[in-house]
């Protein structure tokens, strides 16, 4: 309940600060000519309330966590993404929805620790402070981590605005490939990430030795992440042109669009590897740690806003994505280094770095795949597109096909969850 007082705090602060920031859009930074947007400082103050409107679900995302209740973050989070312009308010909806059908439908399976909405609220009990002074520095600590990651996540559109580094014809087309090419991001690594930082933080104790179980874990979801990343950059270089061909057309394939999504996809393979540990090294450090943590992260922020200015100069927008590259290869290497020097159990067989490390027969097929998709591309495609799928089709094939050979383990995790669900179903 504490927690929750917390979490209710952050609607007036959040208001605040979206107000401030508003303001800062649109008195001090430049605008767009008004005949490309007349709806420009409306969408500003919107995008403020939609996000102080949010935070009001907030209470009730941490409790459907602390409840494991996965498949509604799952829900959200997808409801959310592909309904932008409302998402925030879709969130409240499906939140306290659930609640309220969670207590109407009174059952063993679904009881839930509070009896009314009320509860989630701030609460003073006589006799014991409104806020837990241990959870309180725990949450300042996020709260300043949460804050660098998002300046790190998200710092090329700060600088891109604060220093107009590009117009905003460019901005556009930079948001329209970069938003396409995260799609595996937000729609596959996102869950798979809030999945296993909840598992991670039920399963793990902060400070103690990594355990075979949770070891085996983290070793699985690097070596499935790592493999959905080689594809992405093997195919995504030979088919980011016809992929924004059927998207948009020539006004996309014309430009630089093309050298954006080949550079996104390598940038997609980092996300994929940097999500899975940092959900793990969040989920085992402790206070101290995530303190030391916020202290590096300060210098790869530095790293970034230098490497942004230099590789944009350099390459116009594709500068901002290997920027961003720089910096997510350094937040890899923090924590690798930070799982790398944990002790672990004397049970656990196979360190669960080694997950980063593709079996031999599915890097020859990435290789291969990766050449034979290359020339169809500069052969095939000027001609015929549907043979450059159709070579597409087979390479894919071809690596499933290792894939499934030298990992059986992933294999039948995957037919396991598919059961399991037919029986659900």
């Amino acid at each position: 309940m504490r927690l929750a007082t917390m979490a209710t705090l952050a609607r007036p602060v959040s208001a605040a600060v979206s107000a401030a920031l508003a303001g800062l859009w649109l008195h001090a930074l430049s605008q767009p000519a008004p005949e490309v947007t007349s709806e420009y400082r409306l969408g500003v103050w919107v995008t403020a309330a939609m996000v102080v409107l949010e935070t009001a679900a907030q209470p009730l995302v941490i409790l459907a966590q602390a409840m494991l209740f996965v498949k509604l973050k799952v829900n959200d989070g997808g409801g959310v993404t592909q309904r932008r312009g409302t998402g925030s308010a879709l969130l409240v909806v499906i939140y306290y929805g659930t609640l309220l059908l969670l207590w109407h439908v009174r059952s063993p399976d679904n009881c839930l620790p509070v009896k009314s909405a009320s509860e989630l609220g701030p609460r003073l009990v006589p006799g014991q402070p409104a806020l837990d002074r241990d959870q309180l520095a725990l949450t300042w600590s996020f709260f300043k981590q949460g804050l660098l990651k998002q300046l790190l996540t998200e710092g090329e559109r700060y600088l891109m605005t604060a220093f107009h580094l590009l117009d905003f014809s460019e901005q556009g087309l930079y948001d329209v490939v970069a938003n396409l090419g995260s799609l595996a991001a937000r729609f596959l690594f996102q869950p798979v990430e809030e999945n296993a930082y909840v598992y991670f933080s039920r399963t793990v104790e902060r400070g103690k030795p990594v355990s075979a179980a949770a070891g085996r874990v983290l070793h699985d979801l690097l070596r499935a992440m790592s493999l959905l990343g080689l594809v992405a950059v093997t195919f995504g270089w030979s088919y980011s042109h016809l992929l924004l061909r059927l998207y948009g057309g020539a006004l996309l394939t014309a430009g630089p669009a093309v050298s954006l999504l080949r550079a996104q996809c390598a940038y997609v393979l980092l996300l994929a590897v940097n999500g899975v540990l940092e959900c793990y090294t969040f989920a085992v450090m402790r206070q101290e740690q995530i303190n030391g943590y916020n202290r590096k992260m300060v210098l790869l922020s530095v790293i970034f806003v230098i490497s942004t200015g230099i590789f944009t100069r350099l390459f116009g927008g594709v500068g901002f994505i290997l920027a961003n590259c720089v910096n997510m290869l350094t937040r890899i290497y923090v924590c690798y280094r930070f799982v790398a020097g944990l002790p672990l159990e004397p049970a656990v067989s196979v360190p669960p770095l080694l997950g980063l490390r593709p079996p031999a027969a599915v890097a020859a097929a990435l290789v291969t795949a990766g050449l034979l998709a290359a020339g169809s591309e500069s052969w095939l495609y000027p001609s015929s597109a549907a043979a450059h799928v159709a070579v597409g089709a087979l390479c894919g094939a071809a690596v499933v096909a290792a894939a499934v050979y030298s990992e059986p383990r992933l294999l039948q995790a995957v037919r396991e969850r598919v059961g399991d669900k037919l029986k659900r179903s």
